[in-house]
């Protein structure tokens, strides 16, 4: 292996010319690159070869198979050579380091190693300050939105928020060279950055970008974004006062459970506004309403000439649902919304905080039974219980005759007690409003009392539920103790001991030849049966 070389290089020149490559260059202009990297060598070494000496540490994985697809040159060059051109790097394998190996007997010999440094720049996009991209219309494409301030004659002032937009792209090395273009001329060279005013409404904006990679007459340009008048959504009206005024509401917001609800909100804008119908319950959780929010909500269009000539559209939202529980108890409001960019719209009211205007419902009906399953809780050691089912109502079954905890028809109100069954108390659930929650001591749990019928029965103005609590469901069908065993089994095991025990009798009766089991006592009866037989024969002859 003495005196053989193996050198990456540029140029397919012979191992004694070629300069070793310290740094890999690979230019991305497209999907592959425009430098060709060999690896020669000199007789009699063979399988040359490129290897990865760090993307296993560096997490790169796809580098394998591309460095195997390295073409030979030997017979075109007069030397042992192989090539990698036009192939597809990926931008991470910047940093990893590759070298190139030959065989030669029986071993192998290594060149030195060269750093890949991968060279792009991704076509550049139009970005506001935060970083989100523009909105895309269908049909109409990407939209950004300024300020419009309209005056008393319903023209944009020049008083309205400008807006920062930047040119963002993804490039190796860095891009240094910038350019906006408006409706497609080059109109500054200011840097990543333009901010721009309602002297841009109606315009179209692009910008340009630039590492080094293109010429000046080839730089990487950036999809046209269409530049519109912004008027933040607002609420015009709604319908909450009209609702809580008439049927079927009743005093303090009061609503029947099963009533259809329409509420609606009448917002304007542009672009054009989305609602958000939002709830914010007792417990303080803000959650959405229950219908179609935002782009899927339910709209009618507002058509007003004045409306259309300012850009502005108007909306009827309509928010449709049916009470059918009480976790619709709460406060209720709309928010308009604006999407400006690809990020979250800006709305108003606030989508976690009402306005002045809201819908309070608070939701009446009979008790029914909660989403939340009745539960059990053991005490170990002494073989205790308590079992909590949890119920909603409005307004609130009174003890102690609303509320009854039923052992086998026997009723129970809140302190009594029936043999080992005590109904402990009633208690509101802090976290979902209008429910609450019935406790029943078992102590001790005995295992007959998987068996019994457990009922708890609710009662209001409005209407009654029978809830059934089956305690061997809670106790997971088996013994509450775990040291008990159930009557069926306990049968069975006498019987098989009844059994063995015949068996060990039948056996001792055997061995040791007593009863019936004695040999004596069985020829002693075969001889006596015998000579009966031989003395009724001649009688029933003589007959």
């Amino acid at each position: 292996m003495l005196g053989a070389q193996v050198k990456i290089t540029d140029m397919p020149f012979a191992v004694s010319n070629a300069q070793q490559l310290n740094t890999i260059v690979w230019t991305m202009l497209g999907t592959t690159t425009k430098e060709t990297i060999y690896c020669v060598s000199e007789a009699p070494v063979s399988q040359l070869r490129f290897v990865c000496i760090d993307c296993l540490e560096k997490n790169i994985t796809d580098m394998a198979n591309v460095l195997n697809s390295a073409q030979d040159h030997t017979r075109s060059a007069g030397f042992p050579t192989v090539a990698l051109s036009n192939i597809a790097v990926n931008t991470n394998w910047t940093g990893a380091t590759i070298m190139c190996q030959a065989a030669l007997n029986g071993g192998t010999v290594d060149s030195q190693p060269a750093t890949i440094d991968v060279r792009y720049l991704r076509q550049p996009h139009v970005v506001d300050a935060s970083g989100q991209g523009p909105v895309l219309i269908a049909n109409q494409g990407y939209r950004f939105y300024v300020e419009c301030a309209r005056g008393a004659d319903g023209l944009c002032q020049q008083s309205g928020r400008r807006k920062t937009l930047r040119c963002a792209v993804q490039s190796h090395p860095p891009a240094t060279v910038f350019r906006w273009l408006k409706n497609g001329v080059v109109t500054s060279g200011n840097g990543a950055e333009i901010t721009i005013g309602t002297e841009m409404i109606g315009q179209s904006i692009q910008c340009q970008a630039n590492n080094g990679l293109y010429s000046d007459t080839e730089m990487a340009t950036s999809q046209a974004v269409q530049i519109d008048p912004y008027s933040s959504a607002r609420l015009i009206q709604d319908n909450f006062a009209t609702l809580q005024s008439a049927a079927p509401f009743q005093a303090g917001n009061r609503l029947e459970m099963n009533q259809q609800i329409n509420l609606g909100c009448q917002v304007e804008g542009n672009p054009r506004p989305v609602v958000f119908w939002k709830l914010r319950k007792s417990n303080g959780q803000v959650v959405d309403a229950p219908c179609a929010q935002g782009f899927d909500g339910q709209y009618q269009e507002v058509t007003d000439s004045p409306l259309i000539i300012y850009n502005l559209q108007r909306l009827n939202a309509i928010c449709s649902f049916r009470v059918s529980n009480y976790s619709l108890s709460g406060q209720y409001w709309c928010s308009a919304c604006s999407y400006v960019s690809q990020g979250a719209p800006e709305c108003s009211p606030a989508l976690e905080t009402p306005g002045t205007n809201t819908l309070n419902i608070q939701v009446t009906g009979p008790p029914m039974q909660s989403d939340t399953q009745p539960t059990i809780e053991q005490t170990h050691g002494n073989n205790n219980a308590v079992v909590t089912v949890h119920y909603c109502a409005e307004p609130m079954p009174r003890p102690p005759r609303e509320v009854i905890f039923s052992i086998d028809k026997n009723d129970l109100q809140i302190g009594q007690s029936w043999e080992n069954f005590r109904f402990e108390s009633t208690t509101q659930n802090n976290t979902v409003p209008n429910c609450y929650l019935a406790r029943l001591n078992v102590a001790p749990v005995r295992e007959e009392d998987q068996y019994r019928l457990i009922e708890l029965r609710l009662q209001n103005q409005y209407g009654s539920k029978v809830m059934p609590v089956s305690l061997e469901a809670l106790l997971g069908g088996g013994a509450a103790s775990g040291a008990r065993i159930s009557g069926w089994w306990i049968a069975f095991f006498i019987l098989i001991a009844i059994c063995l025990a015949l068996i060990c009798c039948v056996a001792f009766c055997v061995r040791r030849g007593v009863l019936c089991f004695n040999s004596k006592f069985v020829k002693s009866n075969i001889t006596h049966w015998v000579k009966e037989e031989s003395d009724y024969e001649p009688k029933a002859k003589a007959k």
